[in-house]
């Protein structure tokens, strides 16, 4: 049997009930390691380079220097994005991948207009969800830095999960709090997204994204009036509802 071949069959064989009562509560580090030792080279992490994207990243490099950091450019991005996504890769060392989607943003304003205001769950699939399905193609696994204190819609959010793709998605600073973030990036002298000082606590494309007024949770400044607080990446991409496998 070829190396592949194991590999493969070790991974269809993963017990993510096992798995995850083990990883429930365990340091970041060590579920990133699980997850190199499971799944690389077929494993990518993902990254908004939002307000404090620099921890996880920060922590897959000291794992793996070299993990691919997917990045989607749906086009309507914030300047401080893309230059704290340079920033980043300056520090860090980051092999970045990008990804943008099918439909350059001319065409698509002049095709779709404002389709964030009509439409917005439309909008994402067009210019984050493809472009992602995209990204993961020919992986095994991803991992995330979503965590469960950051909305009630992700406080059950799984260490690991099997999408209906058969794709595993990992979320190894899940059971971090936003204290714990925190000072991982103070103790580390990391650098927050520029517009987080400003009241942007979650950043994605810059006409969805308004700062946070006092009180509000991080996620309270996306789609603000429009009843929708994800974008779609960890909602539109067929996750399976078997056992062990997450909301």
């Amino acid at each position: 049997m070829t190396h592949a071949m194991e590999a493969e069959r070790a991974v269809r064989a993963i017990d993510l009930d096992a798995v995850n009562a083990d990883l429930d509560q365990a340091d970041p580090l060590r579920i990133i390691r699980w997850s190199v030792e499971t799944f690389a080279p077929r494993l990518g992490v993902s990254s908004s380079f939002g307000a404090e994207s620099a921890c996880l990243l920060h922590l897959v490099v000291q794992v793996w220097p070299q993990a691919p950091v997917l990045f989607i450019n749906t086009g309507f991005l914030f300047e401080e994005t893309l230059a704290f996504r340079d920033q980043l890769v300056e520090r860090l060392g980051l092999n970045v991948v990008e990804f943008r989607p099918q439909i350059p943003t001319g065409q698509f304003l002049a095709e779709r207009g404002e389709l964030w205001k009509t439409d917005p769950d439309a909008c994402c699939a067009v210019n984050k969800v493809e472009p992602m399905q995209r990204a993961v193609e020919g992986y095994d696994a991803w991992m995330s830095g979503i965590r469960r204190d950051q909305s009630s819609a992700r406080a059950d959010t799984p260490i690991v999960r099997r999408l209906g793709t058969g794709l595993f998605k990992i979320s190894p600073i899940a059971n971090w709090s936003t204290r714990q973030i925190h000072e991982h990036l103070r103790d580390n002298k990391l650098p927050y997204h520029p517009l987080y000082e400003k009241g942007y606590l979650s950043i994605g494309c810059t006409h969805c994204t308004r700062a946070v007024g006092a009180g509000g949770d991080a996620r309270s400044g996306r789609w603000a009036g429009q009843g929708k607080t994800e974008c779609g990446l960890h909602t539109m991409l067929g996750e399976k509802k078997d056992k062990g496998a997450g909301i």
